[in-house]
């Protein structure tokens, strides 16, 4: 059950992440990696879909922790999740996920809420 897809696109300032499938530990080095590379590299606002992944074990949600640490912390960013499941928002809040980030019910908003957001 390793299986995901990931595409990524950048509006203006905000690299818009879609997720498919399971997020696992494999799954979440390649989603960081790309952040890193090429124009994603200097970009500080991100928006995660997580509306198609079927899974997220908890390698995955440390993956996921370490990338948003790295648009809040190390960028100095603001990042948004659209399409959390009622389950992952309750573990994302257990570990402090939803204190650095943004929820959100869809791509608009999130891109209008992180967008209006003063670093």
């Amino acid at each position: 059950m390793s299986d995901y897809k990931f595409d990524q696109k950048l509006s203006g300032d905000v690299l818009i992440l879609r997720f498919e499938g399971y997020f696992n530990e494999p799954a979440g080095r390649n989603v960081r990696q790309a952040t890193r590379e090429n124009a994603c590299a200097s970009v500080c606002k991100l928006v995660l879909n997580l509306e198609k992944a079927s899974v997220i074990n908890s390698p995955g949600i440390t993956q996921i922790l370490e990338l948003v640490e790295d648009f809040t912390y190390e960028r100095k960013g603001r990042v948004a999740f659209v399409g959390v499941s009622q389950l992952y928002q309750e573990v994302f809040q257990v570990v402090g996920l939803t204190g650095m980030a943004t929820m959100c019910n869809d791509e608009k908003s999130a891109l209008e809420q992180i967008s209006a957001s003063v670093n």
